[in-house]
């Protein structure tokens, strides 16, 4: 039994206490490793509390993670308005921004392929893309266009993955490759696509 005293906390506080104890837990940490006796004694709660609020470990990371996105995604909402460059570029920023906060959950997401993360970072991805997409005042984008932006973002994972894994790389060096690179992709798919061309005039 568990001896050590609880605070009593409404049901919403007490899930966020939980999600905290996960994510502080798992810092610099590769999230998979962590136990339900870890979290619970992290949070000092019993591991009967925590399987109340979370039927298994990984539900408690998933809801961790996905929390994560929400925020990020909240940040994006407020990065869009402004020039398309501004827009594209605070969008990026603020994408990092929680990518440099919570590497360990991002990392989970970001290399996830399959299962619930691999679905969280696919969520991400496309609610970026309607946005940046917005703030180029397209509504649906020619299939050359969209190929563009489906490989800027698979480049963006990676580079983002390899920035996690080596922290000596800079940010101004990833924000410069992103955004080079971006360019980069509109210019390409203009040289054959009409929508592309309009793109790329907007953001010169």
């Amino acid at each position: 039994m568990d001896a050590t005293p609880r605070r009593r906390l409404d049901p919403a506080r007490r899930r966020e206490q939980l999600l905290d104890a996960a994510v502080e837990l798992a810092a610099g940490r590769d999230l998979t490793l962590l136990s339900v006796s870890d979290i619970a004694a992290h949070a000092k709660v019993s591991e009967g509390l925590l399987y109340h609020y979370f039927p298994t470990k990984d539900a408690l990371l998933v809801a961790a993670v996905q929390r994560a996105a929400d925020a990020l995604l909240t940040a994006l909402d407020g990065a869009a308005g402004g020039t398309p460059q501004s827009s594209l570029a605070a969008g990026l920023g603020a994408f990092l921004d929680h990518v440099q906060a919570d590497p360990t959950g991002w990392h989970a997401v970001l290399q996830a392929r399959v299962g619930p993360l691999a679905e969280i970072g696919e969520a991400v991805e496309e609610h970026g893309r309607r946005l940046t997409l917005a703030s180029l005042g397209i509504e649906h984008a020619s299939p050359l266009l969209r190929a563009a932006l489906d490989g800027w973002a698979a480049l963006e994972r990676e580079a983002c993955l390899t920035w996690l894994r080596h922290p000596e790389m800079s940010r101004p060096a990833i924000e410069d490759l992103l955004m080079s690179s971006f360019i980069a992709s509109i210019e390409a798919a203009a040289r054959h696509d009409a929508q592309a061309q309009d793109v790329l005039r907007t953001l010169q």
